[in-house]
């Protein structure tokens, strides 16, 4: 890839093993799925679009798919399946082992998850568009070094013991608490955007 570097800071790598992602909305949520789905088809296109119609975003970023093909329609339906009958709607992803971190990070930036804390939320992304998938794509291609990629450096991970007291805190919660705590970590989160 040469001496590519993106034009924005990267943060501090993550060096704790796990990370959390949440599916606070009610359980059979179809609506919401279904265009967190087309999100995920309408990001796929955006690629497809970039690489075909930008010869330099392509050079700068093959190396993203030297170990796998990029398909978010693909990753999106295995991440949802993710939650099927895993209690209190999380699901944990082992930094140091997994393969799906790259298309986890990759759908992070394009505003598929919400860091919100220390852990992810499920969203549906606002204003997906080609810059936002190029600046993705390009953030991600920006964190290669002599020996490979590193997704791990722009996500923000906690130890595997944290995430399950997430999990069982989460779990004695009745539903409608847990989706309030979801709003409130949201717009915490939105507000702490607008005050950049």
């Amino acid at each position: 890839m040469g001496d590519f570097r993106p034009p924005f800071d990267l943060p501090a790598p993550c060096t704790d093993s796990v990370l959390q992602l949440r599916c606070q909305r009610p359980w059979g949520d179809s609506e919401f799925y279904g265009h967190w789905l087309l999100s995920a088809a309408k990001a796929n296109q955006l690629l497809k679009d970039a690489r075909k119609n930008d010869a330099e975003f392509h050079t700068a970023t093959k190396t993203l798919e030297v170990m796998q093909c990029l398909d978010f329609g693909i990753m999106a339906t295995v991440f949802l399946s993710l939650f099927v009958g895993k209690r209190f709607y999380t699901f944990l992803i082992d930094v140091n082992n997994s393969t799906d971190l790259l298309d986890f990070v990759l759908m992070a930036e394009m505003g598929f998850f919400a860091l919100t804390g220390n852990r992810y939320q499920m969203t549906l992304p606002a204003n997906l568009d080609m810059d936002r998938v190029k600046r993705a794509h390009l953030k991600l291609a920006g964190t290669e070094d002599e020996n490979w990629i590193h997704p791990e450096e722009l996500i923000a991970c906690m130890p595997y013991s944290q995430a399950r007291k997430y999990q069982d805190l989460l779990g004695s919660m009745n539903q409608d608490q847990r989706l309030a705590d979801r709003r409130a970590l949201l717009f915490d989160r939105l507000m702490d955007a607008e005050g950049e």
